[in-house]
């Protein structure tokens, strides 16, 4: 037996070499559907039977048979405690349909393969059995009821009923089959070997309807086993504990199977001859080694460039176009999905990545060939492409108590709402933080936390909450304090959040002990509002409003940190201010900026008030100012602050400024005729703007040229339409003179008017 050597690596070659040494495949059980022809079932007494089975003729069915007895020591006894069951001899049944010896078959195919036998196997029908509502057999074991006898294969034709489950024992593992076949081009069948223990669960409606059938070998008398794994499970439970114990990498172990499955039977009952020894090897070494395994689909998604072969093919003698083959990888997706537990139990996990260094054996990808590859040739500037795909069944297991290092791998998408679900989950329940809710939770969180991205873009278009505000949010539901002082080291104080993730910053800090918040506010505001003024005064306008954070030093230290950050000329473009070379500060982080700091210090909220009015160039006076007076006053709480007012005065004097002024429509066609350009075309141009008797200027030149003129009336902002007639050549560019600039002066002076209504309250 291969052993854990310092390679921790080499975890998942040994244990496909463990795997490998299975001394025989299968299983001490197999079930499973098929598809059939109706088999025309008929019965003495009865006639033929109808299928699905009908009320009526399962009542006929009841009627022609006797209670089923069962053997107790060398007695055959009836007991309805132990078994209720009906039963009618084989020579009264007859099965007419030319299909059913080549269903049988492939159903003993099958049963072959997943007990592991590979003589052929004869099937002889030992009784037809009727589960009625209530029906049960207790656990028993059989006895030989044929020479030769090493199993029973019961095979369950359509009919309409529930319960009846078979449950199936043997060297302490268990197996609950279902074998409801109500479809009626479907049997379902199981099969197990005669010293399992093994009982039916009382049928809780309708009718079964099965055939029982001693399984024996061809030319064989010799006694038969069950496949037996022991030495296997005993090494593979070693191997597995010792790795589980020392939390080596990989993550997780993806062993891959031989037989391909599709997403439909993927099952562990379904599982053939060598998967299926695998299977049973690892259900036991799994439960040892307190490890979790699943059964997956592992599927394997490639598109990239596509390339002609080196040269034509020769077919025949004659040539054929060279083909095309997959090249370049570009992009590639690898996921395990389509969970299945071994207890048949629906699984919670989504789709999860995997990575080469858990692949076992470590080489089992190299060889795989696509289910599935298309090429497209090359369309205009498109080169030739290729998509593929791949799909392999895979066991795959890891450490109990490392399942959240598992689920972590699929990502903030797959993890934020796991969280969120338990911290909901534990704050419902009223549990204390011992429950293991709550446990669950922080291990997740942990993980989530060891590997949350330390760079890239974190806003959203909607302005909501991004994963940190979900991440935070979840955390203080939880009231995982040391967890948020770590998050918010980490990630919120090195800036990587949004203005949307504000609102769940300042609960986090809230939860805090208030000078451990405090602090922290501090360090978040001062170490990320020059790189974004807007997401910091938006931090600190809430954070001022919210109650049991920080001490009145800390609060006024972030005031002043959020002061001497405000922008003092135009920046060069970063991600922070969208990329603008002419930055600007909108009114939004005004009013945040003067009831933030105004909450805290009168005087510093002066200070700021003052330093954004001696800058108009960044703060707008009417673009940004204006209206960050109108909401302040608007807002009522803050109207009457020192800062508040100084800024509502500026702007009355603005507004009032332009309302002064006189409002005159133009006497006559004379416009503003600085242009700017010298050149002889907008020479005319600037000729025709003075001239107070001209309206119209029709200027007939190539498009060059008048494409100039126009671009200059653009960039001068003059009064002038145009549009340009193309009949005769070269076309004409009409320019005519109109009141823009007087028009825009009417709807601003509607606006001042206005504007100053509302500042004079």
């Amino acid at each position: 037996m291969s052993t854990i050597t310092d390679d921790t690596a080499t975890i998942t070659d040994d244990l496909a070499s463990l795997l490998a040494k299975a001394r025989r495949p299968g299983d001490f059980h197999v079930s499973g559907v098929v598809e059939t022809f109706p088999p025309g079932l008929s019965v003495d007494g009865v006639g033929e039977i109808a299928l699905p089975l009908l009320p009526f003729q399962a009542e006929q069915l009841v009627a022609a048979a006797s209670a089923a007895p069962f053997g107790r020591g060398a007695e055959t006894v009836y007991d309805p405690n132990v078994r209720r069951t009906w039963q009618i001899e084989p020579g009264k049944v007859k099965i007419a349909s030319k299909h059913w010896p080549q269903t049988l078959q492939t159903v003993l195919a099958r049963v072959g393969e997943g007990l592991g036998v590979e003589d052929p196997i004869e099937a002889e029908l030992y009784k037809l059995l009727v589960y009625d509502e209530g029906s049960f057999f207790a656990g028993h074991r059989d006895t030989e009821k044929s020479p030769g006898m090493f199993a029973t294969l019961v095979i369950v034709l359509p009919s309409v009923c529930s319960g009846g489950e078979l449950v199936v024992r043997h060297g302490g593992r268990e197996a609950k089959l279902d074998m409801r076949a109500s479809d009626p081009s479907e049997i379902a069948f199981a099969a197990f070997y005669a010293d399992c223990v093994h009982e039916v669960l009382p049928v809780t409606s309708g009718c079964r309807l099965a055939l029982v059938y001693n399984l024996t070998r061809r030319g064989k008398r010799g006694a038969l086993a069950p496949p037996s794994h022991e030495r296997e499970q005993a090494a593979a439970a070693a191997l597995l504990g010792e790795w589980a114990g020392r939390g080596d990498p990989p993550t997780k172990i993806v062993y891959l199977l031989e037989h391909a499955y599709t997403q439909a039977e993927l099952g562990f009952a379904a599982l053939k001859g060598a998967d299926s020894a695998a299977a049973a090897i690892l259900v036991e070494a799994a439960r040892r080694a307190r490890c979790d395994l699943h059964l997956a689909l592992l599927t394997i998604e490639e598109s990239g460039a596509a390339e002609y072969a080196d040269s034509p093919r020769s077919r025949r003698d004659r040539w054929s176009e060279p083909e095309l083959e997959a090249g370049e990888v570009f992009e590639s997706t690898r996921v395990l999905s389509q969970w299945r537990r071994p207890d048949g139990a629906a699984s919670p996990l989504s789709e999860l990545p995997f990575g080469n260094d858990e692949i076992s054996p470590s080489e089992a990808l190299e060889d795989m060939v696509p289910d599935e590859e298309h090429f497209q040739e090359h369309a205009g500037n498109e080169g030739a492409s290729f998509e593929r795909s791949y799909s392999r069944a895979a066991l795959v297991l890891w450490p109990s108590d490392r399942i959240f290092a598992v689920v972590n791998q699929a990502g903030l998408d797959a993890t934020l709402p796991f969280l969120a679900d338990m911290a909901k989950r534990w704050s419902a329940s009223g549990e204390d933080r011992g429950s293991q809710v709550w446990r669950d939770a922080r291990a997740l969180s942990e993980e989530m936390l060891g590997t949350w991205p330390k760079a890239g873009s974190y806003s959203r278009a909607d302005g909501g909450a991004s994963d940190v505000g979900r991440f935070l949010a979840a955390l203080t539901e939880l009231g995982d304090v040391s967890r948020i002082e770590e998050f918010l080291t980490q990630v919120v104080a090195a800036g990587l959040f949004t203005i949307g993730d504000n609102a769940s910053v300042v609960a986090a800090l809230q939860a805090l002990p208030p000078e451990q918040g405090g602090d922290l506010l501090l360090r978040i505001v001062a170490g990320t509002s020059a790189a974004a003024f807007e997401r910091s005064a938006d931090l600190l306008a809430r954070a001022a409003a919210a109650s049991g954070l920080g001490n009145p030093a800390q609060r006024l230290a972030a005031a002043k940190a959020l002061v001497v950050a405000m922008p003092a000329k135009a920046q060069e473009p970063t991600a922070a201010n969208n990329w603008r070379r002419d930055f600007r500060v909108a009114s939004r982080p005004i009013v945040d900026l003067v009831s933030g700091v105004a909450a805290i210090d009168d005087e510093l909220a002066d200070k700021a008030v003052a330093f954004a009015l001696a800058r108009p160039q960044i703060y707008e006076m009417d673009g940004a100012l204006v209206p960050a007076a109108r909401e302040l006053t608007a807002s009522g709480e803050f109207k009457d602050a020192s800062a508040a007012k100084s800024l509502r005065a500026a702007c009355l004097a603005h507004l009032g400024a332009r309302i002064a002024l006189t409002l005159e429509p133009p006497a006559d066609w004379r416009r503003a005729s600085a242009v700017g350009c010298k050149c002889a075309h907008c020479a005319e141009l600037s000729a025709f703007l003075a001239d107070p008797a001209r309206g119209v200027w029709r200027f007939r030149a190539i498009q060059s040229a008048r494409s100039h003129v126009e671009e200059t009336i653009r960039n001068a902002g003059v009064d002038i339409s145009w549009k340009t007639e193309k009949h005769g050549s070269p076309h004409i560019l009409v320019c005519t003179k109109t009141q823009a600039s007087y028009e825009r002066a009417v709807r601003q002076r509607a606006t001042d008017v206005a504007d100053a209504a509302a500042l004079a309250g």
